[in-house]
């Protein structure tokens, strides 16, 4: 039975039911792909069988096409092995099919799995089912029909919308907008089912088929026109990803050709695609970010993790008020300590705002937003951290003040209660230093703002246990986060890697390239705002505190500036008083400051990096490496030392923590499209030319010499100094 992927079965003597059956998603393996062939022919040959139903196993009617294919074609470069789905057994076997047939959806059909269903004569759903086709969120387009049937069932700027966002709706939605025609309780699902197949095969309800319709298309000239404004606003919106304009392309061939020559365009266009750069970098990052949950000597000892039922946190700032929003919407109980009323009160407030915003998006209902409210209290001591499961300190980054909070929470606290703190650069040996409890301390490094930022870096030191890390990982799932393990090291694995990303542009600044240049050539890459707008927005005391502990850290390879610090003097403090290297007027567009341009001259006439005093000659490709490969080279490094589980790890994190676009799969990924040799040639001439920062490392060397990918395996003498 367990090789079994596809069964039939005879009901009422009339009705063939046809069950997907792959846990947990039934998804369309290459396997189950033959056994629906099989079994559609053998349906429609059968003389007993009047009607068809299609539905799928456990709840579920299919997840979709089998994403780990992609992952085959990009391993062998041969698209060949995508099986011809679309025309054999969508079209032929289940459209033309001379038996009607009729979809049972319940708990959802994404991707491939609703391109079955919009197939079929019929779609029946239980309630809250998950309907989309989110196949551009891999850098492909619907491959089994659906952009010709879904815009002939729905309207073209309902289907063109639902595409390109790549987002479900739910079965309710569904039925208001023609994709399904009737929702009942899962538990009348398949006898609702079966009668509806029967009415149709015995014309009491018409039979329709997808491909065929027109009435919803309007005319040749109204649908063209669609497509030019979802052109216009895909070339602003996903200026980098092919997929999205291909999409646009294949829906406009059937529109004016007719569906079925739509059918072949999408075939062939979908084959292209998964062969590109975008779908590569898009199917790794599916893969990375789940590859995550995989800690060793963690969640491989058999250990249960505990519940987290109420968390403390020291400290109301952003940061602070940030992951209380993130906890108590997540139905966590939280205690927020503040050193006084006044802080304590405006904390309270910024949680307030916060999840009222979380409303106005609709991310929340008002029930919702109410609850999450009353799972706060504010306190000023702690009398009340008897009975808490965790703490997360979240004062400044200030290492006298952590180690003093952390010898007081000790004694604060239950025994079995995690310490855990929120600092993004401290080195967390040196926050501990004075517990007695080296193994409740962990690091919980959320990123700004907490409760939007997707990533959670979990820091263990040589002593923490891995039941606190289990927890913690346990607790960022329940809070819908994805949390990275890393080691500890001065910036863990997300700051440490990019310490030298503002710093390689602060050096080409000082070199005479145009500060504001840079930043384009940066969001033209995909990262959504470049070096120095990142620094308006965070804050320069932010940033020249973090410089100023990788400078201890890493004294080598560290490029200070006195750009920000005069910056500051002129009265400047970025987004937060409305001055920085851009400026920040309410009601208007953020726009470059050129009344800083003498400032800059003032830092380059201080540091007197310019060759010859002229500024050198750059192009955006050079300017994008400068900035760039040293974030590479320093991955390099973290690498090496085993601060992350594996290269996959540093992938998710730098796309989650540091808004590295996912299409291009992450650092490493990125780096290794490009090839370790080019790096470390490139970072070599300018290391020579302008310095130790740019010094290729040790790691990278040996790979570009080798010809070893960096996200190749690291060697067994690499392992035995990891950090983990």
């Amino acid at each position: 039975m367990s090789q079994t992927r596809v069964t039939m079965e005879l009901v009422n003597d009339a009705v063939a039911v046809i069950t997907i059956l792959n846990p947990p998603v039934n998804a369309m393996t290459i396997p189950v792909i033959a056994g629906l062939m099989e079994k559609f022919d053998e349906a429609s040959r059968r003389n007993d069988v009047k009607a068809v139903v299609l539905t799928g196993n456990g709840g579920r009617f299919s997840g979709g096409f089998d994403i780990n294919v992609f992952q085959k074609v990009h391993e062998t470069g041969d698209a060949s092995v995508m099986p011809d789905v679309s025309v054999d057994l969508v079209l032929n076997a289940i459209e033309e099919c001379k038996k009607p047939v009729v979809a049972a959806v319940e708990g959802l059909a994404l991707g491939g799995g609703l391109e079955l269903a919009i197939a079929c004569h019929g779609r029946i759903a239980s309630p809250k089912a998950q309907l989309g086709l989110p196949e551009l969120s891999l850098g492909v387009i619907p491959g089994l029909g659906g952009t010709q049937r879904l815009p002939r069932l729905i309207g073209l700027q309902k289907a063109i919308e639902i595409m390109l966002s790549s987002k479900p709706i739910m079965s309710e939605g569904g039925k208001k907008l023609g994709l399904i025609d009737a929702i009942v309780p899962s538990e009348e699902l398949l006898k609702v089912s079966c009668r509806w197949a029967l009415d149709i095969a015995e014309k009491r309800k018409p039979w329709t088929r997808s491909l065929h319709r027109t009435d919803k298309i309007g005319s040749v000239s109204e649908a063209k026109e669609v497509i030019r404004i979802a052109r216009q606003q895909t070339r602003r919106t996903a200026p980098n990803l092919p997929q999205h304009q291909a999409c646009l392309d294949v829906i406009e061939e059937g529109i004016v050709h007719g569906g079925c020559h739509g059918i072949l365009k999408e075939v062939k266009v979908a084959k292209k695609l998964v062969l590109q750069d975008t779908a590569k970098g898009l199917v790794h990052s599916f893969f990375a970010r789940r590859a995550t949950s995989k800690v060793p000597n963690v969640t491989d000892l058999g250990l249960k993790p505990r519940q987290i039922k109420k968390v403390a946190i020291i400290g109301g700032g952003l940061m602070g008020s940030g992951i209380a929003t993130a906890l108590t919407v997540s139905n966590i109980f939280v205690l927020l300590k503040e050193v006084n009323p006044e802080y304590l009160q405006k904390g309270i407030k910024t949680i307030h705002e916060n999840v009222g915003a979380l409303v106005s998006r609709e991310k929340l209902t008002k029930d919702e937003s109410e609850k999450a409210l009353s799972m706060l209290k504010g306190v000023l001591d702690y009398s009340e951290f008897k009975d808490v499961d965790m703490v997360i300190e979240a004062v400044v980054e200030n290492v006298p003040l952590k180690q003093r909070i952390f010898s007081e929470i000790e004694k604060a606290c239950p025994p079995h209660c995690i310490l855990a703190t929120n600092t993004s650069t401290i080195d967390l040996n040196l926050v501990a230093e004075k517990t007695k409890s080296p193994d409740r301390v962990v690091g919980a490094h959320f990123f700004s703002p907490a409760h939007v930022m997707p990533l959670l870096e979990i820091v263990r030191t040589q002593k923490t246990s891995p039941q606190a890390i289990l927890d913690l990982v346990a607790m960022g799932k329940v809070i819908k986060k994805v949390p990275v393990v890393v080691g500890n090291c001065t910036g863990f694995a997300v700051n440490r890697t990019f310490f030298p990303y503002s710093q390689g542009a602060h050096l080409l600044v000082n070199l005479g390239v145009d500060l504001f240049r840079i930043d384009r050539v940066i969001s033209n890459f995909g990262i959504p705002i470049g070096p120095f707008q990142l620094q308006d927005v965070s804050g320069y005391g932010v940033f020249l505190a973090v410089w100023e502990e990788f400078s201890k850290s890493f004294p080598d390879r560290v490029f200070i500036s006195p750009l920000i610090e005069l910056l500051m003097k002129n009265g400047r403090n970025g987004k937060i008083n409305g001055k920085g290297y851009y400026s920040y007027e309410k009601g208007s567009k953020t726009k470059p400051d050129p009344s800083i341009f003498p400032i800059i001259e003032e830092c380059r006439q201080q540091t007197k990096l310019m060759p010859g005093g002229k500024p050198i000659t750059v192009t955006d490709k050079q300017i994008l490496e400068m900035v760039l490969f040293p974030v590479v080279n320093e991955a390099c490094r973290v690498l090496d030392e085993g601060v992350v589980v594996q290269p996959s790890h540093l992938d998710t994190a730098s796309v989650l923590g540091m808004s590295f676009p996912s299409y291009r799969g992450g650092i490493v990924f990125w780096a290794d499209t490009i090839g370790a040799k080019h790096v470390y040639e490139s970072l070599k001439k300018w290391s020579e030319m302008y310095g130790s920062f740019y010094k290729p490392s040790k790691y990278l060397e040996e790979r570009a010499i080798k010809d070893i990918p960096l996200s190749a395996t690291p060697t067994s003498s690499t392992s035995s100094k990891s950090r983990l």
